[in-house]
């Protein structure tokens, strides 16, 4: 069948295209999609051909998409008009960098996740993002009686800040954007620009460290001063464990932090390194949005048609205003 796409049809060049999907096989469903969402840093490196294993131009990007099953092959058992989330088609005649800004997809059934009835579809292609960092939630384990530095504020930072406030401890926040710092004070996070040395910032506000410091901008260099805003460690035979540092940024390659080695060392740092996330991670966030304990849709604001594609990418590329993340809404 005829599907319609978002395609990266060269360096800097989104169009809008048809692509023919098959029909699904043994085991697949076949998707309508109702929502997809943007990851920023992710699709502007792809977009920009700096991301590794690339496919030739062009190609359909991104990996969250949301939909209801119209059709099924051989030995799937899911009902038609059940919501579920995928990352994206694994079959059209174009190449895929995952394949989710697409009408419809092809996908194994055991490769999708059904939601809970009453699931919102916009909530749930911005949960895949949140699942990214409540992963990185899940290995660095807050208490609530700890302080959490969540150092940038894009979409998995903001995201980030706010699922380590809903565990209860202190976070506070930096980013150079005021737009972005206004954005998360709004959500009740404690946020700063900071004017100069970022170590020196946090000192003023953290004197005594941060048990975790989240480090979401994938610039390497940030890395040494979030080893330095984490707390120090006092000598003795105490049971408990070094602050923790969790590398929560995305690289284009290999990032060559320069750690200050002192500071490492005498603080026995922890470095924790999230694997993007899993189903369990997209469930629980899921959960928390229909709780009512974490916020997403403001990340992104008013829903957009796939045919806005080369404007959206436009300004999330120019970092404009609050505009952290984009939905494309297909039906």
């Amino acid at each position: 069948m005829k599907a319609k796409a978002i395609l990266f049809a060269g360096i800097g060049k989104v169009e809008i295209g048809s692509v023919l999907i098959p029909d699904p096989g043994p085991g697949e469903v076949l998707i309508k999609a109702e929502a997809s969402c943007v990851s920023p840093g992710t699709e502007l490196r792809c977009l920009t051909g700096r991301q590794d294993n690339m496919p030739a131009f062009p190609f359909i990007p991104g990996y969250t998409l949301t939909g209801r099953v119209i059709g099924r092959g051989p030995g799937a058992t899911l009902k038609d008009g059940t919501l579920v989330f995928c990352a994206g088609t694994t079959q059209s005649d174009v190449n895929r960098l995952w394949g989710a800004h697409v009408s419809h997809a092809v996908k194994a059934e055991h490769d999708v996740i059904a939601l809970p009835d009453g699931t919102d579809p916009v909530d749930a292609s911005l949960a895949q993002l949140g699942a990214i960092s409540y992963h990185g939630v899940r290995l660095g384990k807050p208490l609530p009686h700890e302080t959490v530095a969540v150092i940038g504020l894009g979409p998995i930072g903001m995201l980030s800040a706010r699922l380590h406030a809903a565990s209860g401890a202190r976070v506070v926040a930096a980013d150079l954007s005021p737009e972005r710092v206004a954005l998360a004070k709004k959500s009740g996070i404690e946020a700063f620009a900071p004017r100069g040395s970022l170590r020196a910032a946090y000192a003023e506000v953290i004197p005594d460290g941060a048990d975790i410091v989240v480090d979401s901008t994938g610039a390497p260099p940030v890395l040494a001063d979030a080893a330095a805003i984490a707390r120090d460690k006092a000598w003795g035979p105490e049971p408990v464990g070094g602050a923790r540092l969790v590398i929560q940024g995305s690289y284009a390659t290999d990032a060559k932090p320069c750690f200050p080695h002192r500071d490492v060392f005498m603080k026995e740092l922890v470095t924790l390194m999230p694997r993007s996330e899993n189903k369990v991670d997209y469930l629980a966030v899921i959960d928390l949005v229909r709780r009512g304990k974490v916020m997403l849709r403001d990340l992104a604001g008013t829903p957009h048609k796939p045919e806005d594609a080369p404007e959206v990418y436009r300004d999330l590329g120019a970092s404009k205003g609050t505009m952290l993340t984009a939905v494309f809404t297909w039906s």
